[in-house]
């Protein structure tokens, strides 16, 4: 063998060497890539399966709600079933009841009127298939502390202490209809405080967020407070006004409910979402009664008819809509507005309504039966208008807006009376006294102001 043979074998041998090694190597490399990406596609339930319900199948299925008796609120409610049984067969998506009605297998099809999408449907056969193992069993004991801590159910929550005094903002108001009380809806809890001294008398606590809308019923003896978690749920609470207890929770629509009214005769409740939905519920049972859709954007304010025949609704598709309480009909649609329709207001006569919003202008229409007609309009702020009122007696028409402004009009002639000058802060949320001698203003700082409205004077602050 020549040098050159030599030479020309031994690199061959060298190269097979390498190859063999590299082989080895890729397939070493392929085995952990192929782990790694199997690791990273595994369907959890806390990641993957609990958020489709949670958007999806909440507003039938939860703890008050429960339409076939099923509750999707978590793992161990799932795995209870329903009315029909088991909802999952674990292993079998094929068999398990709850794929049935996603896929429509079984009638009627669910969610109603907002069915999963082909790949929610996959994730979830996908997760059933590999067992439906719940959030406790997905962690694995090998995992980081802080790993576990962020796959659980449960996550460690770091307790982060403020390091100034922190005031809750107020996001809404109610004067109880005798004028002893107002209420104040802050996170989480709802402050029944004296409207004479300014004492605080009770607090309401236990809700889940912001609360964002406080109602008394006329004869005083139920309050409502309804707000719920963005993008996931609405709450609303009914409180004992006496006992201040709590009555029943509500969980409804999809999204934060922004406002809330009892109808003239306390039988039913009327809430508004970012879900773009109007509903009215049975305030006895908690029932949804009607569920009005109509809206393309979401809803911010709603307002009974003094007679209680009648529904308004503002949206920020730049709509007020009028509903017929009985029926649930839309009798018509007031489309003036230029832009987002924030606030409304019924005059005490019934027969105007006032609207404002991000258009910076007030609008008064007469209602009629087939339609309403705009009669007087005013472009009343420098910026978007987010309240008015009107006072109990309709002489006086309120607006405040993001200019910080609280204005107060002649209703007759939307010429302006006062102006109470530069706010501290935003206007989250105001109120007239029944007797319309107090108007009270709660801003996003926390702080409330009680202005006399015949004169634009403040006539007491409290935090």
């Amino acid at each position: 063998m020549s040098k050159r043979e030599y030479e020309t074998s031994e690199i061959s041998e060298t190269s097979e060497k390498v190859f063999v090694c590299f082989a080895y190597f890729a397939c070493f490399v392929f085995s952990l890539c192929f782990s790694i990406d199997a690791s990273q596609n595994q369907i959890s339930f806390t990641k993957n399966i609990e958020p489709i319900f949670q958007e999806k199948c909440l507003a039938c299925h939860s703890h008050t709600v429960r339409q076939g008796g099923l509750n999707l609120e978590s793992y161990d409610a799932l795995m209870n079933g329903g009315k029909n049984g088991a909802a999952i067969v674990p292993g079998k998506s094929a068999e398990s009841r709850l794929v049935k009605m996603l896929e429509g297998s079984i009638k009627p099809r669910m969610p109603l009127g907002d069915e999963l999408t082909p790949d929610e449907i996959r994730s979830i056969k996908t997760w059933i298939d590999a067992g439906a193992a719940g959030p406790k069993a997905a962690i694995a004991k090998s995992e980081p502390m802080a790993l576990k801590a962020e796959s659980s159910s449960n996550p460690i929550i770091p307790d982060i202490k403020p390091t100034v005094p922190v005031t809750a903002a107020i996001s809404s108001l109610a004067f109880q209809p005798d004028g002893s009380t107002i209420a104040m809806g802050r996170y989480q809890v709802v402050e029944i405080v004296s409207s004479k001294t300014g004492e605080r008398i009770a607090r309401l606590e236990g809700h889940i967020n912001q609360v964002r809308a406080v109602a008394f019923s006329k004869d005083g003896k139920l309050l409502a407070a309804a707000g719920g978690n963005p993008a996931q749920f609405g709450e609303i609470k009914i409180w004992g006004v006496a006992d201040r207890k709590e009555l029943r929770t509500i969980r409804g629509h999809r999204d934060n409910i922004f406002a809330a009214a009892f109808s003239p005769d306390g039988t039913m409740l009327a809430t508004c979402s970012y879900d773009k939905m109007v509903k009215l519920w049975e305030v006895a049972t908690g029932n949804e009664i009607k569920n009005l859709k109509d809206h393309t954007d979401a809803v911010f304010s709603i307002a009974f008819s003094p007679d209680g025949k009648l529904l308004a609704s503002a949206s920020a598709d730049r709509t007020v809509k009028i509903w017929d309480v009985a029926t649930g009909q839309r009798l018509y649609t007031m489309s003036d507005a230029l832009d987002a329709v924030n606030t409304l207001a019924f005059h005490p006569s019934g027969t105007l309504l006032a609207g404002a919003g991000a258009d910076r202008t007030i609008r008064i229409w007469e209602l009629g039966k087939t339609e309403g007609k705009q009669i007087k309009s005013l472009i009343a702020h420098e910026d978007a208008i987010n309240l008015i009122s009107f006072s109990p007696d309709g002489k006086m028409l309120v607006s405040t807006g993001a200019d910080k402004l609280l204005k107060i009009w002649d209703s007759s002639t939307l010429i302006e009376a006062h102006t109470t000058g530069l706010q501290p802060d935003w206007i989250f949320a105001l109120a007239f006294s029944p007797d319309g001698k107090r108007l009270a203003v709660g801003r996003y700082d926390g702080s409330v102001t009680f202005y006399d409205p015949s004169t634009g004077e403040n006539t007491k602050q409290t935090k």
